[in-house]
């Protein structure tokens, strides 16, 4: 079991345990069907009870998640996540949510930077997957300026809002994490 989290500091943003005061806004979040879309899920109508149960299932066993806050006023502004933390194969797979009043200012390259950086001499991950809709292009181009390459393409992969997606898979090898400055 993993002991519990720690703080992490940036320079605009933290990375911090969830909270009980956190569900409502990320239950807003979770029932915010453009943010979903982004993040190639489904608006299911969570309740708070849900979006607890959520937590404490990321929070636990071979996952690991962060609530992203102000790093002055300590408000939520979205969540990171990494699932299937695998100690033998060294990997995790990445899920990141910037609420929308947050996106465009450079705080998803912060804390993706933090997060990773944690993960790898924290924890001793050396490899880090995603997926991303092809369409999100602001997402892609972050993920790029972290060092995520893409290294394949799932085609009409995920039916959101009416539209099929199709789905690119990026990796970053944490050793060539540019360290933020």
């Amino acid at each position: 079991m993993r002991e519990r989290l720690i703080m992490i500091l940036g320079k605009t943003a933290k990375l911090r345990p969830w909270r009980e005061e956190d569900i409502q806004k990320l239950t807003e979040f979770r029932n915010d069907i453009d943010l979903q879309a982004q993040l190639l899920t489904r608006v299911r109508g969570s309740h708070d009870d849900q979006t607890r149960r959520w937590l404490e299932q990321r929070s636990s066993n071979d996952n690991l998640l962060f609530v992203v806050a102000d790093r002055d006023s300590d408000t939520t502004m979205g969540y990171i996540q990494f699932i299937d933390i695998d100690p033998i194969d060294q990997t995790a797979k990445l899920g990141i949510c910037v609420a929308p009043t947050a996106q465009n200012k450079g705080l998803g390259k912060e804390v993706l930077t933090l997060a990773l950086n944690y993960l790898h001499a924290g924890l001793g991950v050396r490899k880090v997957i995603l997926e991303v809709s092809s369409c999100n292009k602001r997402a892609i181009h972050c993920y790029e300026k972290i060092g995520f390459k893409q290294c394949g393409m799932y085609l009409n992969h995920k039916y959101i809002t009416g539209i099929w997606h199709d789905v690119i898979v990026m990796e970053l090898f944490l050793e060539t994490l540019v360290k933020q400055k």
